[in-house]
């Protein structure tokens, strides 16, 4: 595997971690917990990650077979959290 690889699979993992936080903070909000800091500080995570998520696809290519899952991963991920983000309002 080579260091774009590893740079492109460590970027699909994050995005995959993230995609999972709304359930994590919905659990939390449901017992009661005030996680309105971690959330704060979630949103500006997933900012970071999109922007990566970003600029790999542009440093892979519509010809990489890696664009389409970093794609995929941004998008399910930034579908997640808005849905959860919108459901706070």
């Amino acid at each position: 595997m080579t260091a774009r690889d590893d740079t492109t699979t460590r970027l699909l993992q994050e995005l995959s971690d993230a995609k999972t936080w709304p359930a994590r903070f919905k659990r939390e909000l449901s017992s009661g917990s005030d996680v309105s800091h971690e959330i704060r500080e979630a949103d500006k995570k997933i900012e970071e990650l999109e922007k990566r998520a970003n600029e790999a696809l542009k440093r892979l290519g519509c010809v990489s077979p890696e664009t389409r899952s970093v794609y995929h991963g941004m998008a399910d991920m930034l579908i997640n959290w808005s849905t959860f983000k919108d459901s706070l309002e």
